[in-house]
């Protein structure tokens, strides 16, 4: 059957590389782009989509809201406007109490979980119409559906904390498999590649240890996520748009390195069409890295500190085609910024040339008077060249073809086209590529594009006050909530900046960041206990010191708030990058 079958797939593969490659010739030889499609498009059909098979009354009903909620969503993409506009309700409004109750009654019972018995309803209806649910619910239907049945328990487990523990889940414990990988702290990178490498597709939960040092299990793993989320924003590795900024090594190093940084995060540098197929090579091999390790960091649960564009998110949903130039701005502010003023212009000229009252006279005068801060187009000097990378043409003989009146709307199409699809696509066909070999893509459907971040990355930022510091953390082994040096550590934590809340992180619990739903979703909770020492020695003298495992934070008893401010900054400095016992 399988010999039967393959002719007829070569010959359309075939087809559909000469397809693809008279595309991409028309977009080289005549700057002809692919036409975009509004993403208003999908959702104007009365029905829901084909893979929702579940019958029932409500679900005319759920296509209307379906088309309003898109309408809602993006209906400035129906107007000339620069940049995307506020939805007209707010997002909570089509939320459907209801149906959340009723998903996560499902949702947080370990029989239904451990027995795979969710109703179809459940997944069908929450991809058709995500807007109906919390994202909460949406996370945990991602997990009990998308991986095996022992990561399902394990994050209901997580998501309920110790008080959710019943007779019922103490019997379906999950036993997942685990394969502890050793590695040095020296060229990380190559070694997180090789362990990415190592681990295939495997479903194993993966434990990192360092080698020469004892510390194992979740804080030494957390803290591999996070700093190879930072090895791979090297500037040297020339993967990303984005200004060099830098920082003290990552990795404990003493020198300062170069890191890629853009103020509305990463998105892949362009590749110009004569790029040598060496250097695409390299920079598609990392890409593919990096989908391998965000998805496995996503499956077993771990958070990772990239800080990724909303456009690489729409990538992931395979929105790339109804990319609007109001996109770049989430790829570069300067950029967008001039595309608007040219954009301004153009529209100027449309309306000029519907305008049925000019005269030829009067019109070409109009034309001619069109300027950009007082200069005509042709004396801007611009050329057909991607802005910010003179070596990328935009089709070919670029850079000797002039920018005028005439040619402008083509080279803006360029521009939108190049610096969000041509220029990138071969670093997100890698990236894919990586991604899937842990699962697929698809499954992130129930999302939209500004929640990836939360999925893979948890809580950015999150106001800590004493209040929720208290019902959040737990004091035990000497200390109580009533304890002077809990109600000391509370007021200094509720005084952290962002800077000092991620380094505090990452010394408690191995990772700077916390995960979705803030401390309240920390598992184990953050747990305080009195340090003690031998006879008379004073607190004052020593550090405190953790075990990222179990998010334990051993804190001396000290005999002043300033002492315990001091001696925690110099412990969040320099207890990281080791796992030793304390």
């Amino acid at each position: 059957d399988a010999s039967a079958t393959s002719p007829k797939k070569t010959k359309g593969d075939n087809k559909s590389q000469k397809t693809v490659r008279r595309k991409m010739d028309e977009l080289w030889n005549d700057g002809h782009c692919p036409v975009m499609v509004p993403a208003l498009n999908a959702y104007l059909t009365d029905k829901l989509p084909a893979f929702v098979t579940v019958q029932d009354a409500s679900l005319d009903v759920i296509a209307l809201l379906r088309i309003l909620h898109a309408f809602n969503r993006y209906w400035s993409t129906m107007y000339e406007v620069p940049c995307p506009v506020n939805p007209v309700l707010p997002y909570i409004e089509f939320l459907s109490s209801k149906l959340t109750a009723k998903a996560n009654r499902q949702l947080q019972d370990p029989l239904v979980i451990m027995t795979g018995n969710l109703p179809n309803w459940l997944a069908e209806i929450s991809n058709a119409a995500p807007f109906l649910f919390p994202f909460d619910t949406r996370q945990l239907l991602f997990y009990a559906t998308t991986f095996d049945r022992d990561r399902a328990l394990m994050r209901l487990q997580d998501n309920t904390g110790d008080n959710g523990t019943t007779d019922s889940t103490d019997r379906v414990a999950p036993r997942l498999d685990r394969r502890r990988k050793q590695v040095s702290r020296t060229e990380l990178l190559k070694q997180a590649e090789k362990v990415m490498e190592d681990i295939g597709n495997s479903r194993a939960l993966l434990e990192i240890q360092y080698e020469n040092e004892v510390g194992t299990g979740l804080g030494p793993t957390l803290e591999f996520y996070a700093l190879v989320s930072k090895e791979v924003q090297k500037s040297d590795l020339d993967l990303w748009r984005g200004d060099g900024i830098k920082e003290k090594s990552a990795i404990g190093e003493d020198e300062e390195i170069l890191y890629c940084y853009s103020p509305c995060g990463l998105f892949p540098a362009p590749l110009p069409r004569n790029a040598k197929a060496a250097a695409i090579n390299k920079v598609k091999a990392k890409f593919k890295f990096l989908g391998k390790f965000m998805a496995k960091a996503l499956m077993d649960s771990r958070m990772l500190d990239i800080p990724l564009s909303l456009v690489f998110y729409k990538w992931l949903l395979g929105q790339e085609h109804s990319l609007t130039s109001s996109d770049l701005q989430h790829l570069d502010p300067v950029v967008a910024k001039s595309f608007q003023q040219l954009e301004d212009v153009l529209h100027q000229k449309q309306r000029i040339l519907t305008d049925k009252s000019h005269t030829d006279e009067s019109q070409q005068l109009a034309l001619e008077s069109l300027t950009m801060d007082g200069c005509s187009i042709e004396d801007l000097d611009i050329n057909f060249t991607l802005p910010g990378y003179s070596n990328i043409e935009l089709k070919k003989g670029g850079q000797d073809i002039t920018v005028t009146l005439d040619n402008l709307e083509e080279y803006l199409q360029l521009v939108v086209h190049w610096s969000q699809v041509e220029g990138v696509s071969r670093q997100f066909e890698a990236f894919r590529e990586g991604f899937e070999e842990i699962f697929t893509l698809s499954t992130l459907q129930s999302f939209y594009p500004e929640e990836l971040e939360q999925l893979f990355c948890g809580n950015k930022k999150e106001m800590w006050d004493v209040k929720m510091l208290m019902e959040c953390c737990r004091p035990d082994h000497g200390y109580t909530h009533d304890s002077r040096a809990v109600n000391f550590l509370f007021e200094v934590l509720s005084c952290y900046d962002d800077v000092e809340q991620r380094q505090f992180l990452q010394f408690v619990t191995g990772s700077p960041r916390l995960p979705v739903g803030g401390f309240r979703s920390l598992n184990p909770p953050l747990t305080i206990v009195r340090k003690s020492f031998e006879g008379t020695e004073n607190p004052d003298n020593f550090l405190p010191s953790v075990m990222t495992c179990v998010n334990y934070l051993k804190l001396p008893d000290y005999s002043t708030i300033d002492i315990m401010r001091e001696k925690l900054t110099v412990a969040a400095k320099e207890g990281q990058l080791s796992f030793h016992l304390s």
